[in-house]
């Protein structure tokens, strides 16, 4: 018999067994595990300690006349983030994601607050309030990922700029790629590649050979097309090369 059989069936409550299973289906009602919600609003994120969401639950509530009834939106669930020690992936969920939320046996009230072993906040348990947004479900394509793959292997894609870093000082060694082209940084030096060459500033190269299939210009000196002053005939050396 359904739980609707339960509430319309007039003789249900002269029977011990359905009157039982009328009350053990109405307690277990109030029992909450997990439900998929979209994300409406986000606040903190980046490197706080403790980001939170405020989301909507898409699941909807039919009462015993099968009327439906919306439940209420979610505020400031604390969401997962995969971190180890100092260590993390941060991903901030977005504003229209869709995801999962869990939810705790106890009230978790003075354990967010605190971060410490905690008595339960309440009495209440399975409580939509005592939620943890877990992370993304049912979205689209997405255009920025990192992927492993066991036949192709990492793949980090970009539509706008990746950035990597090492150190945190001013000094610190720093990539940054866009569709503008290639900086590397480091100790005070930088060296670009885009479109218009190789640039190097604040840095030289030593004892190196340098290729190169195009012209090669110094302080508007032509390295292959240029004219020399000075040049006399015979076994006399040529002057210093004249600008063009």
């Amino acid at each position: 018999m359904t739980s609707t059989e339960l509430y319309l069936n007039p003789t249900a409550i002269t029977n011990p067994l359905t009157a039982w299973a009328f009350a053990f289906r109405a307690a277990m009602a109030y029992v909450r595990t997990t439900v998929p919600v979209q994300v409406i609003a986000v606040h903190g994120g980046g490197l706080a300690p403790v980001g939170r969401v405020d989301v909507q639950p898409l699941i909807q509530q039919t009462d015993s006349a099968g009327n439906v009834m919306a439940l209420p939106v979610l505020y400031g669930l604390p969401y997962l983030r995969w971190q180890g020690g100092a260590s993390a992936v941060i991903l901030d969920p977005a504003v229209n994601d869709i995801g999962l939320v869990c939810f705790a046996d106890r009230d978790l009230s003075a354990v967010i607050a605190s971060g410490k072993q905690s008595a339960p906040g309440s009495n209440r348990r399975f409580s939509l309030a005592d939620g943890f947004y877990m992370g993304a479900t049912l979205n689209a394509e997405p255009t920025q990922y990192l992927q492993f793959d066991p036949d192709s292997g990492i793949t980090l894609n970009s539509p706008k700029t990746i950035t990597e870093q090492i150190g945190t000082d001013s000094d610190a060694a720093r990539v940054v790629m866009n569709s503008s082209g290639i900086v590397l940084s480091f100790g005070g030096h930088s060296i670009t590649i885009n479109s218009s060459g190789i640039a190097v500033s604040g840095a030289q190269i030593n004892d190196s050979t340098i290729t190169a299939t195009g012209e090669v210009t110094g302080n508007n000196v032509k390295l292959s097309t240029h004219p020399h002053s000075g040049v006399t005939s015979g076994s006399s050396n040529s002057g210093p090369p004249v600008p063009g």
